[in-house]
C-alpha cells in the first residue's frame, strides 16, 4: 500500500511542477526576413546623345526614366536600377506608355544603365501621357515588386510676339518667338494677316521656324511696312507640325480658348491690336529731312511758276 502511494505521490509531482510543464512547452523560434529593395537613379548617360535630344524627339532630364523617341516610330525608356544591398542579380523591368497594350520588358543586370522600346507608340496629343515602369526581382516577384512613373506632354508652346504701336512708311522687322513646352521636338508653321490688308505689307506672311527641342526658342521674321495711318488687328496663327493628328474641333490641351480650325488644322490664334500713326518730325533722319526740303522747294517753284500765268 505503502509503494502504491509512493508511485502516485512521484506522479502527480511530475505533472503539476514546472518542470513537468517544460516537457510540452515549444521554444520560440527565431526567423530573419530580409526584403531586396530596389532603387532607380536618374538617368545621366546616353548611348543615344546628350540629354536624349535629337530631331523629333522626347525630352529628359535629372529624372529615374530617361526617355528618347521618334513621333511616330518608337519610344525608347533608360533606367539604372539597383538592389540596395548591392547584388549583382537581374531585374526584370517592364514599361509602358499610357496602356499595358503599349509596353516593352527587359531582364537587366542590377547596376547597368538599360532600357528597352515601346515601337509605333501612340500618344495622346490632347492630355498628358504617362510612362510607368515596375520593377521586380525575377526570383522572387513577390518579394519586390516597385512603380515608377513619368508624366509628359507630348505638344505644348508659348507665343512671344511684342507689337503695340507702328509707324506709316518706316519698314521693320518683327520677331515672332515660338518656346516649345512640350516633349516632342517640333518646328512651328507660321501665318499672319490682318483686319486691313491694304495697310499693311508683310513678307513673308507664312513659313515654318527650324524645329527646336523642350524649353527652346523657334523664331520667325517677317518684314512689315505699314503704309496706312488707320488702327487696325494683326492676326497671328501658329501650329507645331508634330501634330498632325490633331484634327478640329481642337482641343483645350495644347491650343487653350485662342484656337481656330482652318482646312481641319487647328491653329493656335493670337488677336494683336496696332495703332499705326504717322511719324513726328523728330523722327525723321538727315535723308528724311532732304526729302521734306527738296519737295517743299518744288512745291514753292511750282507755285511761282503758276503765278506768273
Amino acid at each position: 500500500m505503502k509503494k502504491i502511494t509512493l508511485l502516485l505521490f512521484i506522479t502527480l509531482v511530475l505533472v503539476f511542477t514546472p518542470a513537468g510543464y517544460a516537457q510540452f512547452q515549444l521554444l520560440p523560434a527565431n526567423f530573419t526576413f530580409t526584403i531586396l529593395s530596389i532603387w532607380v537613379f536618374p538617368v545621366k548617360y546616353s548611348p543615344y546623345g546628350g540629354n536624349f535630344l535629337y530631331p523629333e524627339t522626347l525630352m529628359t532630364g535629372e529624372h529615374p526614366l530617361g526617355l528618347e523617341g521618334h513621333v511616330r516610330d518608337y519610344l525608347n525608356v533608360r533606367w539604372n536600377a539597383s538592389y540596395s544591398d548591392g547584388s549583382r542579380r537581374d531585374i526584370k523591368v517592364e514599361c509602358y506608355l499610357n496602356t499595358p497594350d503599349q509596353k516593352c520588358t527587359k531582364t537587366s543586370v542590377a547596376g547597368e544603365e538599360d532600357g528597352c522600346t515601346i515601337m509605333f507608340p501612340a500618344y495622346d496629343y490632347t492630355t498628358l501621357n504617362v510612362v510607368i515602369c515596375n520593377f521586380s526581382d525575377p526570383i522572387n516577384p513577390s518579394l519586390y515588386n516597385g512603380t515608377v512613373n513619368r508624366s509628359i506632354q507630348p505638344i505644348a508652346f508659348e507665343v512671344t510676339a511684342p507689337l503695340s504701336s507702328a509707324t506709316v512708311g518706316q519698314q521693320f522687322v518683327w520677331e515672332v518667338g515660338v518656346i516649345n513646352r512640350g516633349a516632342l521636338a517640333t518646328n512651328f508653321s507660321v501665318n499672319i494677316s490682318s483686319s486691313f490688308p491694304e495697310a499693311v505689307w508683310v513678307s513673308p506672311s507664312s513659313g515654318n521656324t527650324s524645329s527646336v527641342y523642350w524649353g527652346e526658342i523657334a523664331k520667325f521674321y517677317p518684314r512689315m511696312n505699314f503704309l496706312l495711318a488707320t488702327d487696325l488687328t494683326l492676326y497671328l496663327f501658329v501650329r507645331p507640325t508634330a501634330d498632325d493628328q490633331i484634327s478640329c474641333p481642337c482641343p483645350l490641351i495644347p491650343y487653350g480658348t485662342n484656337s481656330a480650325c482652318i482646312d481641319n488644322k487647328c491653329w493656335y490664334k493670337l488677336e494683336i491690336p496696332i495703332k499705326v500713326g504717322i511719324a513726328s518730325l523728330p523722327e525723321f533722319d538727315l535723308f528724311g529731312l532732304l526729302q521734306i526740303v527738296l519737295l517743299a522747294l518744288a512745291l514753292f517753284l511750282l507755285a511761282v511758276k503758276k503765278s506768273k500765268y
